[in-house]
């Protein structure tokens, strides 16, 4: 019987590249808050995730890469990571609570202050954060109003932001609470003329489907 070839000694499986990779982004985003994006290293980056400079450059080729990708995965635990049950409601709750974050306030602080000399940073944060969002929102939109509505979607998202994100990032204000944040999407709904008249019977409110939500690679970053 012919034996299978051994891997390669130190070569990873498909499997620990992923989670590999995954290790560096859950790392990364405390480095860039630490350090700012000028500043860190990728020798930052590497020892904070435990792995080599060569592996950071194999798999992001430079630091930009990480920066890039990371700002890609936070995206994706905000308004496309959601279970089949998602509706506009609950995706606008769930917005409103995520860009309240502290790790998130922490990063729009970053690359504010680091726009001037990146700005590369500014266009990579809108374009897979704020117009990731709005498309969402969109899409949501559409299933549930009809096409007449979808160019509401970016007014919505501004109503989601409002004063508070301001505060936030000024540090006049805490994080919202699962509570405060699906009231907040419930008057942003309401004033943009798309608010339902109550919670479809059996599905979770969306302050309680938050308490089980976000257990995503960034939830040891310190508070602000």
């Amino acid at each position: 019987m012919t034996s299978s070839p051994a891997r390669k000694r130190g070569r990873p499986t498909a499997a620990e590249r992923v989670e590999r990779r995954a290790q560096i982004l859950d790392a990364a985003l405390g480095v860039f808050l630490e350090n700012g994006f000028g500043n860190a290293t990728v020798d930052q980056l590497a020892a904070a995730s435990h792995v080599t400079k060569r592996t950071i450059y194999s798999y992001f080729t430079d630091k930009a890469g990480v920066f890039s990708e990371m700002v890609q995965s936070l995206a994706v635990t905000v308004s496309s990571s959601a279970p089949d049950d998602d509706t506009l409601e609950t995706l606008a709750t769930r917005i409103v609570f995520r860009l309240n974050s502290a790790e998130l306030i922490g990063l729009h602080r970053l690359v504010i202050a680091e726009s001037t000399r990146f700005p590369e940073l500014a266009r990579t944060l809108h374009q897979n954060g704020d117009a990731r969002h709005i498309g969402r929102l969109a899409e949501h939109i559409r299933a549930e109003f009809g096409e007449a509505y979808a160019d509401r979607a970016p007014q919505l998202f501004s109503l989601l932001l409002g004063q508070g994100h301001r505060k936030r990032l000024l540090g006049l204000l805490g994080p919202a609470t699962p509570a405060d944040a699906s009231e907040h999407a419930h008057e942003a709904l309401t004033l943009a003329g798309l608010s339902r008249p109550a919670t479809v019977a059996g599905a979770a409110a969306p302050a309680d489907a938050l308490a089980h939500e976000f257990s995503h690679p960034f939830a040891h970053i310190p508070g602000d």
